[in-house]
């Protein structure tokens, strides 16, 4: 296959997935699902103040958006980035205070 060739199937692949859109939902738990639809190319921070924007009461900024559970969502990448398909689910979970140990939790 020419270089040529290849350079306009990447082209025309890039050119699909600009078209695609795709419905994410943020879940909480308190219960609240927010969806938001977007362009598979669009930056996922659209989503997180799409969220802050339909919880007020949550406070902007603070928490944490998961994606499966163990990947933290980055406002800077986009769903075609992190291959997410249409209907797929973002946890959110509220900042969390403390943490840390104290001597006397030492065995």
């Amino acid at each position: 296959m020419s270089r040529w060739m290849m350079v306009q199937l990447e082209e025309l692949a890039r050119l699909q997935v600009k078209a695609e859109l795709v419905t994410l939902k943020v879940v909480d738990q308190e219960g609240r699902v927010v969806k938001h639809r977007m362009r598979a190319t669009d930056e996922l921070q659209a989503v997180m103040d799409r969220y802050y924007a339909e919880a007020p009461e949550v406070g902007y900024g603070p928490g944490t958006f998961l994606v499966d559970g163990a990947a933290r969502l980055r406002g800077g990448k986009t769903p075609a980035d992190l291959k997410l398909e249409d209907g797929a689910q973002i946890d959110f979970f509220p900042c969390a205070d403390g943490g840390g140990r104290r001597e006397s939790d030492d065995a």
